[in-house]
């Protein structure tokens, strides 16, 4: 890929990304942030998920225009608020029956041992953090099967890409390990429409949504003792959306994290 300047600074990319349509859930902040900002600079026509419009969410757009000209579209649902089956006539699953590229990013973190996980928690991970990634997938692949080009990225947790044991968010974890079976199913189902469908999972990454008490808490579980830069984590994303053979990867971001040394 190429970057070259337009006037007043407008940064544009040569890339297999240019034109097509890209959907970003969870892609105001943290991770999805940057993923969004990486495929801005792609040359994408890019709408972003954010749970409520703010700040945040303004900022972001502003940015996105400044660098390339365009500002994205964005779309505002609290999903956590709304009933699950509420996703049935909402701008995000629209958005998603449409795009060429699907990324999702959004999935709530439960940190609770078994024993005190409770109802709620069960709901919430069971739905958002695997339910919701396969709904938008199972959504946007008539689409891309119909134009015969896609590209899908998921986001496991820490530790998920192998089956394991977890002490403190087995619930989430076990969420998230499931995702590694949508991929397998993409991959092998939907490689002849030219779809790719991957997944990155992150050690632990430098984020607006951590305080510094745990920033440096995290940090010293870290092997190499710092955090991972989100930016890193959407370089790498990009990577694996541009790259057609890439197929049915779980790909560990974790600097070598283990769960039996931290």
């Amino acid at each position: 890929m190429k970057y070259f300047f337009l006037s007043d600074n407008i940064l544009i990319m040569t890339s297999s990304l240019k034109n097509k349509s890209a959907l970003v859930a969870g892609g105001s902040g943290g991770i999805g942030r940057e993923v969004s900002l990486a495929l801005a600079r792609a040359g994408t026509n890019l709408t972003v998920h954010g749970s409520q419009k703010s700040d945040k969410t303004c900022s972001l757009a502003s940015e996105i225009a400044g660098l390339c000209g365009i500002a994205p579209k964005i779309i505002t649902q609290n999903l956590l608020e709304s009933s699950f089956s509420g996703l049935e006539n909402s701008e995000l699953l629209e958005a998603a029956r449409k795009t060429d590229i699907l990324c999702v990013s959004f999935g709530p973190f439960v940190q609770k041992p078994l024993h005190e996980t409770n109802i709620s928690d069960w709901e919430k991970v069971s739905l958002y953090d695997y339910a919701l990634p396969g709904f938008l997938v199972s959504s946007a692949l008539p689409n891309m099967m119909k134009n015969h080009f896609g590209r899908i990225l998921l986001f496991g947790g820490t530790g998920t890409s192998y089956r394991t044991e977890f002490s403190t968010n087995a619930a989430y974890a076990g969420a998230k390990s499931a995702l590694n079976v949508l991929v397998s199913s993409v991959a092998a189902n939907y490689a002849q429409y030219g779809i790719t469908c991957n997944a990155i999972c992150p050690g632990f990454v430098e984020t607006e949504y951590l305080s510094e008490e745990q920033k440096d808490a995290l940090a010293k579980k870290m092997p190499g003792g710092k955090l991972i830069s989100a930016e890193n984590i959407a370089k790498t994303a990009l990577f694996l959306l541009e790259n057609a053979g890439i197929n049915g990867e779980v790909l560990r971001m974790d600097g070598g994290w283990s769960p039996f040394k931290s």
